[in-house]
């Protein structure tokens, strides 16, 4: 897994907790941002496998479409997160470019290859946490 993320300004630290497991929707994404403006550090959580309440599969990505470099959502905490032939997908609601939430690979639209910078989190006391 690749550190870019904590080469970004508001990075958090190691151990920095996001919130509560019970904040991050099962049918859509939680943004938690560090610092404010342009500059913020935007972190989007989102569970991909819901059947498991006592280790819930989680990923996390800085909240920037590679296309554009952009954030995925129009309004906040509102992600075009889809159910696609069994494993959940993210729509980036600007220029409809698709991803795997699993591994964050572009499969269609403009950045078809490239990867969302993932962050890695953790559950930790039903806490998530950056690790």
């Amino acid at each position: 897994m690749s550190e870019a993320w904590a080469l970004r300004p508001h990075a958090p630290a190691l151990g920095t907790v996001l919130c509560a497991l019970e904040e991050v929707p099962r049918d859509n994404g939680r943004e938690v941002c560090f610092g404010e403006g342009e500059k913020a550090f935007r972190v989007v959580l989102f569970r991909l496998d819901t059947s498991d309440e006592a280790s819930p599969e989680l990923r996390a990505y800085i909240n920037e479409c590679p296309h554009f470099f952009i954030q995925y959502n129009f309004n906040a905490d509102t992600f075009c997160v889809y159910d696609i032939e069994g494993q959940k997908d993210l729509m980036c609601a600007h220029h409809t470019a698709m991803f795997h939430l699993s591994d964050g690979r572009c499969y269609e639209g403009p950045c078809l290859g490239k990867r969302l910078i993932e962050v890695p989190v953790k559950l930790l006391n039903q806490q998530v946490v950056i690790g």
